[in-house]
Protein backbone atom coordinates (compact mmCIF):
# COMPACT_ATOMS: atom_id res chain seq x y z
CA UNK A 1 0.00 0.00 0.00
CA UNK A 2 1.22 3.56 -1.17
CA UNK A 3 2.21 6.29 1.29
CA UNK A 4 -0.92 8.30 -0.24
CA UNK A 5 -3.12 5.07 0.52
CA UNK A 6 -2.13 4.53 4.09
CA UNK A 7 -2.68 8.13 4.81
CA UNK A 8 -6.10 8.16 2.79
CA UNK A 9 -7.56 5.26 4.98
CA UNK A 10 -6.15 6.78 8.30
CA UNK A 11 -8.90 7.85 10.85
CA UNK A 12 -6.77 8.35 13.81
CA UNK A 13 -5.78 11.41 15.34
CA UNK A 14 -2.61 13.81 14.56
CA UNK A 15 -0.19 11.51 16.84
CA UNK A 16 -1.56 8.22 15.48
CA UNK A 17 0.54 5.25 15.20
CA UNK A 18 0.96 5.74 11.53
CA UNK A 19 2.38 9.02 11.23
CA UNK A 20 5.11 7.81 13.85
CA UNK A 21 5.49 4.84 12.26
CA UNK A 22 6.25 6.49 9.12
CA UNK A 23 8.39 8.89 10.77
CA UNK A 24 10.55 6.10 11.93
CA UNK A 25 11.26 4.74 8.84
CA UNK A 26 13.03 7.44 7.98
CA UNK A 27 15.07 8.39 10.44
CA UNK A 28 15.71 4.62 11.32
CA UNK A 29 15.95 3.06 8.70
CA UNK A 30 16.63 5.83 5.95
CA UNK A 31 13.73 5.84 3.95
CA UNK A 32 13.57 9.04 3.04
CA UNK A 33 11.06 8.76 -0.35
CA UNK A 34 8.68 8.17 2.54
CA UNK A 35 9.47 12.07 3.61
CA UNK A 36 9.51 13.33 0.16
CA UNK A 37 6.25 12.23 -0.36
CA UNK A 38 4.92 13.77 2.74
CA UNK A 39 5.97 17.18 1.81
CA UNK A 40 4.00 17.28 -1.26
CA UNK A 41 0.89 15.82 1.00
CA UNK A 42 0.80 17.90 3.51
CA UNK A 43 -1.05 20.40 0.73
CA UNK A 44 -2.59 17.99 -1.45
CA UNK A 45 -5.88 19.10 -2.04
CA UNK A 46 -5.66 22.23 0.24
CA UNK A 47 -9.10 23.22 -0.97
CA UNK A 48 -10.85 19.99 0.02
CA UNK A 49 -12.04 19.40 3.53
CA UNK A 50 -12.56 15.68 2.91
CA UNK A 51 -8.72 15.65 2.52
CA UNK A 52 -7.47 16.64 5.86
CA UNK A 53 -6.36 13.71 7.23
CA UNK A 54 -4.00 12.93 4.07
CA UNK A 55 -2.78 15.79 4.91
CA UNK A 56 -2.74 16.05 8.95
CA UNK A 57 -0.79 12.57 8.64
CA UNK A 58 1.76 13.88 6.39
CA UNK A 59 2.68 16.83 8.16
CA UNK A 60 2.59 14.60 11.12
CA UNK A 61 5.84 12.57 9.64
CA UNK A 62 7.40 15.59 8.93
CA UNK A 63 6.76 17.21 11.99
CA UNK A 64 8.25 14.15 13.70
CA UNK A 65 11.38 14.29 11.28
CA UNK A 66 11.92 17.57 11.52
CA UNK A 67 12.24 17.55 15.02
CA UNK A 68 14.96 15.07 14.75
CA UNK A 69 16.47 15.78 11.41
CA UNK A 70 15.61 19.21 10.94
CA UNK A 71 18.72 19.02 7.81
CA UNK A 72 16.39 16.51 5.96
CA UNK A 73 13.56 18.69 6.10
CA UNK A 74 15.09 22.38 5.97
CA UNK A 75 15.72 22.68 2.26
CA UNK A 76 12.23 22.10 1.61
CA UNK A 77 10.79 24.62 3.57
CA UNK A 78 9.45 26.67 0.81
CA UNK A 79 7.25 23.54 -0.46
CA UNK A 80 5.36 23.53 2.70
CA UNK A 81 4.76 27.30 2.68
CA UNK A 82 1.27 26.42 1.37
CA UNK A 83 0.00 23.98 4.00
CA UNK A 84 0.17 26.89 6.21
CA UNK A 85 -2.71 28.17 4.86
CA UNK A 86 -5.29 24.71 4.65
CA UNK A 87 -8.28 24.28 6.39
CA UNK A 88 -7.82 22.29 9.60
CA UNK A 89 -5.67 23.90 12.48
CA UNK A 90 -3.75 20.41 12.72
CA UNK A 91 -1.74 20.81 9.77
CA UNK A 92 -0.98 23.81 9.88
CA UNK A 93 -0.10 23.92 13.66
CA UNK A 94 2.56 21.26 12.72
CA UNK A 95 4.13 22.99 9.74
CA UNK A 96 4.45 25.79 11.89
CA UNK A 97 6.82 23.71 14.45
CA UNK A 98 8.36 22.52 11.31
CA UNK A 99 9.07 26.10 10.36
CA UNK A 100 10.77 26.34 13.88
CA UNK A 101 13.08 23.49 13.84
CA UNK A 102 14.42 23.97 10.79
CA UNK A 103 14.81 27.79 11.45
CA UNK A 104 18.31 28.07 11.87
CA UNK A 105 19.55 25.81 8.61
CA UNK A 106 16.85 28.02 6.36
CA UNK A 107 16.22 31.69 8.09
CA UNK A 108 15.12 33.06 5.15
CA UNK A 109 12.21 30.80 4.48
CA UNK A 110 11.36 30.49 8.11
CA UNK A 111 10.79 33.98 7.85
CA UNK A 112 8.40 33.88 5.58
CA UNK A 113 6.38 32.55 8.28
CA UNK A 114 5.95 35.12 10.32
CA UNK A 115 3.08 36.22 8.49
CA UNK A 116 1.04 33.30 9.26
CA UNK A 117 2.06 32.85 13.29
CA UNK A 118 0.73 36.78 13.47
CA UNK A 119 -2.62 35.58 11.93
CA UNK A 120 -2.91 32.13 13.84
CA UNK A 121 -2.40 34.65 17.09
CA UNK A 122 -4.79 36.85 15.91
CA UNK A 123 -7.19 34.07 16.02
CA UNK A 124 -6.85 32.28 19.05
CA UNK A 125 -10.15 31.32 19.42
CA UNK A 126 -8.70 28.75 16.97
CA UNK A 127 -7.26 26.98 19.63
CA UNK A 128 -4.48 26.23 21.97
CA UNK A 129 -2.28 24.59 19.64
CA UNK A 130 -2.35 26.74 17.01
CA UNK A 131 -1.22 29.47 19.47
CA UNK A 132 0.66 27.91 21.30
CA UNK A 133 3.09 26.62 17.96
CA UNK A 134 2.64 29.77 16.60
CA UNK A 135 4.41 30.91 20.00
CA UNK A 136 7.02 28.20 19.95
CA UNK A 137 8.11 29.20 15.84
CA UNK A 138 8.55 33.03 17.26
CA UNK A 139 10.59 31.57 20.26
CA UNK A 140 13.07 29.50 17.41
CA UNK A 141 12.94 31.76 15.15
CA UNK A 142 14.01 34.54 17.58
CA UNK A 143 16.64 32.70 19.29
CA UNK A 144 18.62 32.90 15.73
CA UNK A 145 19.87 36.32 16.67
CA UNK A 146 19.43 39.86 18.40
CA UNK A 147 17.95 40.73 14.75
CA UNK A 148 15.30 38.17 14.75
CA UNK A 149 14.51 38.41 18.15
CA UNK A 150 13.95 41.82 17.58
CA UNK A 151 11.65 41.00 14.52
CA UNK A 152 8.82 38.99 16.05
CA UNK A 153 9.30 40.08 19.89
CA UNK A 154 6.08 42.76 18.86
CA UNK A 155 4.30 39.39 17.97
CA UNK A 156 5.21 37.56 21.69
CA UNK A 157 3.96 40.88 23.63
CA UNK A 158 0.64 40.87 21.49
CA UNK A 159 0.48 37.03 22.59
CA UNK A 160 2.21 37.94 26.09
CA UNK A 161 -1.21 40.60 26.58
CA UNK A 162 -4.00 38.15 24.69
CA UNK A 163 -2.45 34.60 26.67
CA UNK A 164 -5.35 32.44 26.63
CA UNK A 165 -5.86 29.23 29.07
CA UNK A 166 -2.67 27.18 29.37
CA UNK A 167 -0.44 29.10 27.00
CA UNK A 168 1.39 30.39 29.68
CA UNK A 169 3.66 27.47 29.34
CA UNK A 170 4.48 27.52 25.99
CA UNK A 171 4.84 31.44 25.80
CA UNK A 172 7.47 30.87 28.21
CA UNK A 173 9.12 28.31 26.71
CA UNK A 174 9.89 30.60 23.96
CA UNK A 175 10.47 33.43 26.02
CA UNK A 176 13.33 31.24 27.61
CA UNK A 177 14.30 30.38 24.52
CA UNK A 178 15.19 33.95 22.49
CA UNK A 179 15.72 35.15 26.13
CA UNK A 180 19.56 36.48 25.66
CA UNK A 181 18.95 37.85 22.09
CA UNK A 182 16.09 40.08 24.07
CA UNK A 183 17.21 44.02 24.80
CA UNK A 184 16.89 45.30 28.75
CA UNK A 185 13.39 46.20 27.78
CA UNK A 186 12.41 42.46 26.19
CA UNK A 187 14.32 40.33 29.09
CA UNK A 188 12.59 42.48 32.01
CA UNK A 189 9.15 41.79 29.96
CA UNK A 190 10.21 38.36 30.04
CA UNK A 191 10.79 38.31 33.63
CA UNK A 192 7.59 40.38 34.67
CA UNK A 193 5.58 37.78 32.61
CA UNK A 194 6.91 34.95 34.43
CA UNK A 195 6.71 36.45 38.26
CA UNK A 196 2.99 36.34 37.16
CA UNK A 197 2.76 32.66 36.68
CA UNK A 198 5.71 31.21 38.94
CA UNK A 199 3.06 30.28 41.51
CA UNK A 200 0.78 28.83 39.47
CA UNK A 201 -0.58 25.48 40.73
CA UNK A 202 1.04 23.53 37.94
CA UNK A 203 4.61 22.72 38.28
CA UNK A 204 5.60 22.77 34.78
CA UNK A 205 4.12 26.21 34.66
CA UNK A 206 6.50 27.05 37.78
CA UNK A 207 9.54 25.19 36.51
CA UNK A 208 9.14 27.46 32.94
CA UNK A 209 8.63 30.54 35.34
CA UNK A 210 11.48 29.44 37.75
CA UNK A 211 14.37 28.95 34.60
CA UNK A 212 13.00 32.55 33.11
CA UNK A 213 13.80 34.10 36.56
CA UNK A 214 17.13 31.80 36.99
CA UNK A 215 18.31 33.50 33.73
CA UNK A 216 21.32 35.89 34.22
Amino acid sequence: MSIFEQLSTNKGTVSSALGKTLAQKVLQEGQTEILMECLALSSFDASKPASKQIRSGAAKVVEIVAEKRPELVAHHLESLLPALSVSEPQTRWMIIRVMGFCAHLNPSIAQKAIAYAEKYLDKKEDGLCLASSADLFLGDYGALSPQAAQEIFPLIEYSLDTVITNEQDWLMEALFNLYRNLDAAGQETARKFAQRWQYFPRKTTQQRARAILNLQ
